[in-house]
């Protein structure tokens, strides 16, 4: 609660870049809620370039944690053609 003289973080850089990459990912469908409810043909048009470089901001910072191999690959379908054995 009170400011010190610590030059440390008390987080991680894992845990920052991955809280920014999961609000960019929250804003998008908020603003598509918006968009569908907007009707000015103005404010719809701002809403859908917000969205894409929401969009590109949200692949900056997918990279961002794909470099450093902070993110786990996702789960994979198993191979068919070697569990019958071919």
């Amino acid at each position: 609660m009170e400011v010190t003289t610590s030059t440390v973080s008390p987080f991680s850089h894992k845990l920052i870049v991955a809280l920014f990459h999961s609000l960019s990912f929250v804003e998008v469908p908020l603003i598509g809620h918006v968009l569908s409810l907007s009707m000015r043909v103005g404010l719809a048009t701002y809403y859908s370039k917000l969205i894409g470089e929401i969009l590109m901001y949200a692949e900056k910072g997918f990279n961002i944690m794909v470099n450093p191999e902070w993110l786990e690959q996702p789960s994979q379908a198993p191979n068919r053609k070697s569990l019958k054995g071919m």
